[in-house]
């Protein structure tokens, strides 16, 4: 009779725990589904640009001298921005060098070849907008070889730079004087060690950019690891 109710009992934990998995299953599978649901609205509308702005988008790119962060501009160039938190959640900047540095002036990463010809295998279109200019010191832009081929390397502004003022789009801008004086300890061949992206909602960003992420994610040149890198620059 023991033997009975042991199994018994067994039987019903097997049956609790499986029914439990599914309803765990599922719930995820629902809220995979709802974070992936988004309004349809035409990206640069009214309505578009007040929902990029309630992200409230940052920026920590951590290096080898500190962290900087700064605050993003999806209402300002929502495609490049979004191809910006697109790479530093795939990991597509861990590791790279500052390739640049022109001392108290800007400098310069996000090339995974490391020498200023790298680029993701795709190009974005400049997004210009009369409110966000480089008349100021600390902004995160997008490097570019001429007008719309904005790809995966960015530079940061140490002074206000007037002359770059509509040839390249700015994605961001550092938060504080204390992030200010950390990218100026920045040398030539520091690291960036990754992108941390924040906001509110921040999971569901993308999802306003389906047909994009797809054509990134199918063009994607990804960077070497690390050891494969060095083997390669020692060879040259």
């Amino acid at each position: 009779m023991k033997k009975i109710v042991i199994i018994f009992s067994i039987l019903m934990l097997l049956i609790i725990n499986i029914a439990n998995a599914k309803r765990s299953k599922a719930r995820k599978t629902k809220d995979t589904e709802e974070n992936k649901k988004v309004e349809k609205i035409e990206i640069g509308s009214k309505k578009f640009n007040k929902i990029m702005t309630e992200f409230r988008l940052e920026a920590t790119i951590k290096t080898t001298k500190g962290d900087i962060s700064f605050f993003l501009y999806p209402e300002a160039a929502p495609r490049n921005v979004a191809n910006f938190v697109f790479l530093a959640k795939k990991d597509f900047y861990n590791n790279l060098p500052f390739h640049r540095v022109i001392p108290n002036g800007l400098v310069q990463g996000g090339d995974h070849k490391g020498d200023g010809t790298g680029t993701t295998g795709y190009y974005l279109n400049d997004e210009f907008v009369k409110w966000l200019n480089f008349d100021y010191a600390g902004m995160l832009a997008l490097a570019n070889s001429g007008p719309n081929t904005n790809s995966s390397q960015f530079f940061i502004t140490m002074q206000a730079i007037s002359s770059l003022n509509g040839k390249h789009t700015i994605i961001g801008g550092t938060k504080s004087r204390e992030d200010l004086g950390k990218l100026r300890l920045l040398r030539q061949g520091d690291k960036i060690l990754n992108i941390e992206i924040r906001g509110k909602d921040v999971n569901k960003f993308l999802n306003y950019f389906p047909n994009e992420v797809t054509e990134w994610e199918s063009k994607l040149e990804k960077p070497l690891p690390s050891n494969e890198q060095n083997e390669t620059e020692s060879s040259q």
